[in-house]
């Protein structure tokens, strides 16, 4: 199986892929797509342990041309569940009060347990509008805010009018330790 990032340029009167044809990512299961601040397209993919990225660079915005970099394993953090989260670029401000664009990166962090779903927490790592290679991204994201110190898995944000992210993950008592209720 592949995963394909597909677009529209006519508002869904027809449909393209991304990359024409070329694979994008081994692991194939509950991808996430950003835009990275230099226009670079991210993909993310659930994996055990972790995600998967890949970068899409265009060389030619008004055809859509470009290439997809390699797949790389990274923000291994997620102990040894296998478990989606969201990955997020937002606009954010440093302590000092200057502008930085940040990447958010939700999934368990682990701790224990027979899928390690757990713990679910919020890596970040600082992006400019550089352009990046796979290896870039997968690379140096730091523990922000662990949101959960129970069982906790698959988690998504949105900016809210306000500014202010929604963060919302499942968390116990939904399930057990073997996941048998649901």
């Amino acid at each position: 199986n592949a995963i394909y990032v597909i677009y529209t340029d006519d508002l869904g009167l027809s449909w393209s892929i991304l990359g024409g044809s070329q694979t994008h990512v081994t692991a194939n299961d509950e991808p996430k797509v950003e835009i990275l601040p230099g226009g670079q397209i991210l993909l993310s993919v659930r994996r055990g342990g972790g995600r998967q990225f890949n970068v899409f660079t265009y060389t030619d915005k008004a055809t859509n041309a470009g290439s997809w970099a390699n797949n790389v394993n990274g923000c291994g953090n997620g102990g040894s569940n296998t478990c989606n989260g969201e990955i997020f670029c937002i606009d954010a401000k440093k302590a000092d009060g200057s502008a930085v664009k940040l990447l958010l990166q939700s999934q368990p962090k682990g701790g224990g347990g027979p899928y390690d779903r757990r713990n679910v927490t919020i890596w970040y790592k600082e992006v400019t509008d550089a352009a990046y290679t796979s290896e870039q991204i997968a690379a140096d994201w730091t523990e922000g805010m662990q949101v959960s110190t129970q069982l906790s898995s698959y988690s998504t944000m949105s900016l809210q009018k306000d500014g202010k992210i929604a963060f919302f993950f499942e968390e116990a008592p939904c399930y057990d330790d073997n996941y048998a209720k649901g």
